[in-house]
């Protein structure tokens, strides 16, 4: 069979397994439903493989509750940010076809988007929360903003019917006076954090794209007026705000956000589209030879790149100063708990493989690098459905993590069609 069969296949096959397996009750998309099952995980189960759930919940959760339990958690952590790219992949493929079922799925996605609206203004007017349980919540985080809420206003802006775009018009009214309101003093995890104090970190563009999207539906000048405020104290810190940077799934969301604001009234005040090759050179250096992305160190000023080694992390690395300690962050907070990491095994592996080819195909529209199509197509081609489990298992996989392996990942399944109606738009496949 043909390449270009074969990715078509997976592009059908990807969009069915995420409507068949991740549909929860009431419809929404879960994050980590079983793959032999195509259940969510249930109050009282173990959870093989997954972080010590409970233990993560407990140190997280401050007073700003209210704290889910661990199958609430497991549920709809990660349903925004499934929903988001989803819904994005089937704009692009709208874009690129006019299919019906394109058109059919991202009103789905985007009705999922009103309900979720609607269920936490209950909380608080303009919330959009993570519905741990499939319940209202009031946790927000960096990376479930941008995503799905300028998908959201895209869809309203090219697909909506008259009632739609009304109906999400007002609520982006109301998310931007949230966010206005608050004073940028959001719900993180169960802890409120005023995200813009400076030094802000870079992925506050996740938020402004928020609040820049209710301006583009609503015409409310003071939306733009304050994101462009707090754009400007980031633009001095990009393209990287560190050196070395860890690789993830970031290189291609600021670059999607680069392109964002090149295209509006502060689209002459960066070298957005130039970020957007550092970001694709960034993303090549962290690349094996089979088009599978690494996690690692990317040196901002060489290019080089250093892979994270096997190894299990302790809680007394986040008391050192290796690159796998203190400076990654991800070492955990508690005596007696241990967190794997590897640059192989990474539950994101699989995402930043297929934001990898998404992140090529935006630099090719740009004139970036006009073969990037064929590093996506062999990234694509690489990533069959085994790739669409939470953790990669390459042989290395710990047998204690063994059981995230028949946990179904729909972002990844997103992110991969997110690439593919790109290239298929481009006409490269």
């Amino acid at each position: 069979m043909a390449e270009s069969d074969v990715l078509a296949e997976r592009a059908a096959r990807y969009h069915d397994e995420i409507m068949d397996i991740a549909c929860g009750p009431g419809g929404i998309l879960i994050a980590f439903p079983r793959f032999d099952t195509r259940k969510p995980f249930r109050e009282g189960e173990t959870y093989p493989g997954l972080w010590n759930v409970e233990e993560t919940i407990e140190g997280a959760w401050s007073a700003y509750g209210p704290k889910p339990t661990a199958a609430e958690f497991l549920y709809g952590e990660n349903t925004l940010w499934a929903t988001g790219w989803f819904l994005w992949s089937q704009i692009l493929r709208n874009r690129a076809t006019q299919q019906p079922e394109a058109l059919e799925t991202a009103r789905k996605c985007f009705r999922d988007l009103n309900y979720l609206f609607k269920l936490c203004g209950e909380l608080e007017p303009g919330l959009l929360g993570k519905p741990h349980g499939g319940r209202a919540g009031p946790n927000t985080s960096f990376d479930q903003s941008a995503c799905p809420v300028a998908f959201y206003a895209a869809y309203a802006q090219e697909l909506a019917t008259p009632e739609e775009r009304a109906q999400a018009t007002e609520n982006l009214r109301q998310h931007g006076h949230y966010y206005l309101r608050r004073n940028w003093v959001l719900n993180l995890f169960g802890i409120l954090h005023r995200i813009v104090e400076p030094p802000a970190s870079v992925s506050v563009m996740k938020y402004l794209a928020c609040m820049y999207s209710a301006y583009e539906l609503t015409g409310e000048t003071e939306f733009r007026d304050e994101v462009f405020k707090h754009l400007r104290e980031i633009i001095p810190m990009l393209p990287f705000p560190t050196n070395p940077y860890p690789t993830c799934h970031n290189l291609y969301y600021w670059a999607l956000l680069c392109d964002f604001w090149s295209r509006t009234e502060i689209g002459d005040e960066a070298d957005w589209i130039g970020y957007i090759g550092e970001y694709w050179k960034a993303a090549r250096a962290a690349r094996d030879s089979e088009g599978l992305s690494l996690a690692g160190y990317y040196d901002t000023e060489d290019g080089s790149f250093t892979p994270y080694p096997n190894r299990w992390l302790t809680h007394e690395d986040s008391k050192s100063n290796a690159p796998w300690g203190g400076k990654w962050g991800h070492a955990p907070e508690k005596e007696g708990v241990r967190t794997w990491v590897s640059a192989t095994n990474m539950n994101n592996r699989a995402l930043c493989s297929a934001m990898f080819a998404a992140l090529g195909l935006l630099a090719r529209s740009h004139g970036l690098d006009d073969d990037a199509h064929i590093l996506a197509r062999q990234t694509l081609m690489r990533m069959d459905a085994d790739s669409l489990r939470w953790w990669w298992d390459d042989g290395n996989l710990p047998d204690e993590l063994k059981g995230l392996h028949n946990i179904f990942a729909p972002e990844v399944a997103g992110v991969w069609q997110v690439a593919y109606w790109m290239g298929a738009a481009q006409g490269v496949w």
